[in-house]
């Protein structure tokens, strides 16, 4: 009788953590600039990090630009998501702040590679 308790327990709790990962994902993930409310995300490529301090410090700095709203940057995927407001910051200002701290950033991979 307990092997069936364990067994129906153990089928419960794989079902929740397969939906928690792999259930329906939301469509405004796969876009990497969307316009809603007033607001745009912004996705870009960022170089030349070497620790998760300097993530730290890109999003540190382009959080306190005027017209940012929020500023989340990842050191394992070297991406780094914002959203603004496009009236006042533009996405070659936040480009332009990124490579006055001594990185590069640009909205697709290969634009970094070229450069390199």
């Amino acid at each position: 009788m307990d092997k069936w308790i364990v067994l129906s327990s153990s089928i419960f709790l794989i079902g929740g953590i397969s939906w928690f990962f792999f259930g329906k994902k939301d469509k405004s993930e796969s876009s990497d600039v969307e316009e809603f409310s007033g607001e745009e995300r912004v996705e870009l490529n960022i170089t030349g990090m070497h620790c998760a301090g300097c993530a730290a410090g890109i999003e540190g700095t382009i959080r306190s630009l005027p017209g940012v709203k929020s500023a989340q940057v990842n050191f394992a995927t070297s991406k780094g998501v914002f959203v603004i407001d496009p009236k006042k910051v533009t996405r070659e200002q936040i480009v332009q702040k990124i490579k006055e701290l001594g990185y590069d950033a640009a909205p697709d991979i290969e634009s970094l590679e070229k450069k390199s």
